[in-house]
């Protein structure tokens, strides 16, 4: 039981590579996508009509396939217990979001620019402490006299969303800001996660203290730690009512010249009041177990001693549970960026991004160039520092054929090429149909960014 244990947390870590923090679409200004991320940032175009289009982004903080198995040549793989765990942080994080926009649609007129949009959006995160992959590995017998952490974070939301939006040029200045309504379709959230696990030095008890809270709704439901539902049949329409809530978004741009521009936005500043199955589960408690004390590791623990260990580890992590609406704020991101246009057909791009990420800052920067080859086909790039390493690369690809606008990106394309070393991957692919194209700004300059 504790080798699937072990080997379920390390695939969650090498395979949940799909992040949060989405760099090449906000310098991408002729992709009229791109006001999702900055309201203020205007099209190229009079009208826009946004037909479904999808991404996907997510990351892992703990080691790649790679640094957790060895390939034995013969399409086999070896899993290296203690190389993997050692390899972890004291937290290890895994993101994985999705964003679907179902229709989309803007019009530009003289100074002013409207746009609307239907979405339906998830996030999740999961912070696994240490601690429990090294309970998993090695049971408690390494760890005479000391105290693991073992309290797992988890953070997710589904949500759909209807988008209202309005910028408006003032000279150099343009400002823009879009609200959002907001219908929950599932959470769950841990609000305390306190969960340690003590060593007797003398007499090897294994003392456990938890004082762990989660809020959930919808399709989620926990009566202890063996028992934690997910009823996709509770999604209906009636069950999703019931979940309001509202976010903004608002942005800058301020043309420095008709080359140079800098901009700035905050997203999804808003929350979600969870009313329909909402639930507070709270475990608060303390015990102390005779086993295990496992010296040799994995081998040494039967199933008997480990069926008697969870059997009683059951009574402490029975969770009271609560009926009552509780909120969830929303991942909110916030950016900074700057673009520099060479010629009509080549811009130099950075941005600088922070996302909430389990109710914490994460950082991310990147650099980015993009040049039209033919009239119909523009083709960048970006390189990027983001969850904690530097060696991404990523492309985009813009096709025009008509009205019709089809985009590709990844923010880091080297994901595809060596999946089993990469802890982070991203694309996004959309099409768009596009009308009246615009070649000046209100004041008489021309656009800033080059545009199919």
């Amino acid at each position: 039981m504790s080798k699937y244990l072990l080997l379920n947390i390390f695939l969650i870590f090498s395979l949940a590579a799909n992040a949060q923090q989405e760099l090449t679409l906000p310098m991408l200004q002729d992709i009229p996508n791109s006001i999702r991320l900055n309201p203020a940032y205007k099209t190229d175009y009079k009208w826009t009509i946004s037909l479904p289009s999808t991404s996907n982004s997510a990351a892992s903080t703990g080691p790649t396939f790679n640094q957790i198995f060895e390939d034995n040549g013969n399409g086999s793989y070896t899993l290296h217990v203690a190389q993997a765990v050692a390899k972890l942080q004291a937290n290890n994080v895994i993101t994985n979001t999705n964003r679907l926009e179902i229709f989309g649609l803007s019009f530009q007129n003289k100074k002013s620019l409207f746009h609307f949009n239907i979405g339906v959006r998830t996030a999740i995160g999961v912070d696994i402490p240490k601690g429990l992959a090294e309970l998993a590995a090695f049971g408690n017998g390494p760890y005479v006299g000391q105290t693991l952490n073992v309290g797992p974070g988890l953070d997710i939301q589904a949500f759909t969303e209807v988008g209202l939006g309005y910028a408006r040029q003032f000279g150099k200045l343009r400002i823009g800001a879009t609200v959002k309504v907001l219908n929950g379709i599932a959470s769950a959230k841990t609000t305390q996660k306190a969960i340690s696990l003590y060593t007797d030095s003398e007499y090897y008890q294994l003392t456990a203290t938890t004082d762990y809270q989660v809020q959930s709704s919808s399709f989620i439901s926990m009566d202890s730690l063996d028992n934690i539902n997910i009823s996709f049949d509770e999604l209906d329409p009636k069950i999703v009512a019931g979940n309001h809530g509202t976010a903004f978004d608002i942005g800058v741009v301020y043309d420095i010249s008709d080359k140079f521009s800098i901009s700035a936005s905050a997203i999804d500043l808003g929350r979600i009041s969870w009313t329909e199955n909402a639930q507070t589960l709270h475990s608060k408690g303390s015990f102390t177990y005779d086993g295990i004390a496992a010296n040799g590791g994995l081998s040494s623990i039967d199933s008997s001693s480990l069926t008697s260990f969870v059997d009683s580890i059951q009574k402490v992590f029975n969770f009271s549970q609560k009926a009552g609406e509780f909120t969830t704020p929303l991942a909110q991101k916030f950016t900074l960026g700057a673009q520099y246009k060479f010629g009509e057909k080549t811009t130099l791009s950075a941005m600088l991004d922070a996302t909430s990420i389990l109710d914490q800052m994460r950082p991310a920067f990147a650099l980015g160039a993009r040049t039209y080859v033919t009239n119909w086909l523009g083709l960048g790039g970006i390189v990027s520092y983001k969850n904690s390493e530097i060696d991404h690369l990523g492309l985009n690809a813009t096709f025009k054929l008509g009205p019709v606008q089809l985009y590709l990106l990844s923010d880091n394309a080297l994901s595809y090429l060596f999946p089993t070393n990469a802890n982070d991957i991203h694309f996004r692919a959309g099409l768009n149909l596009v009308f009246g194209k615009l070649n000046r700004n209100p004041d008489g300059n021309k656009l800033l960014a080059p545009h199919l």
